[in-house]
């Protein structure tokens, strides 16, 4: 890392990097998660989170829906990715973040909001982490599940490119 000082982080990464202890109760977790940009930007709402698992709501999302009136299979996978980083998140060691490796989703039935997100960490390593989420319907029917690979690496601050 070179010797030149960086600027402080953005009010909204700095939120990133200042989450709750891995032991925080669920409401903290809660807290935290529906105070990222990533979350609030795609309408989540973080309802639950400990042990490894959370639950969300989605209301409606900001994207024009399908010619069916159901959410769109991109606005999904998002959803689906933010969720992942949220429990990666609190499986991460401090000034550690996770970034997706991998995505993958399949696509049960249309997706009419609001939607009920629920998902869990599965075993895996400390620098290799995999997520499940899985996606309901205002009728509560099943409509989408997704697997991710996580990589945790140090966070790194935009100004500069590098990790620490």
């Amino acid at each position: 890392m070179s010797n030149q000082t960086l600027e402080p982080l953005e009010p909204e990464l700095e939120h990133l990097h200042n989450r709750p202890g891995p032991q925080a109760p669920s409401a903290e977790w809660a807290e935290w998660a529906n105070g990222t940009p990533q979350l609030r930007g795609l309408g989540i709402e973080c309802t639950a989170a400990a042990d490894g698992t959370a639950e969300f709501t989605v209301s409606s999302v900001p994207y024009v829906p399908n010619p069916n009136g159901s959410v769109n299979g991109g606005m999904l996978s998002a959803i689906a990715d933010q969720v992942m980083g949220v429990l990666t998140a609190m499986a991460c060691p401090p000034g550690y973040l996770a970034a997706t490796a991998s995505l993958h989703i399949q696509f049960h039935r249309p997706a009419h909001a609001p939607l009920d997100v629920r998902g869990a960490l599965l075993p895996g390593g400390s620098r290799v982490k995999f997520v499940e989420v899985v996606i309901r319907d205002r009728t509560g029917e099943h409509c989408a599940t997704a697997q991710g690979t996580m990589i945790v690496g140090g966070a790194a601050r935009p100004e500069s490119g590098e990790s620490r």
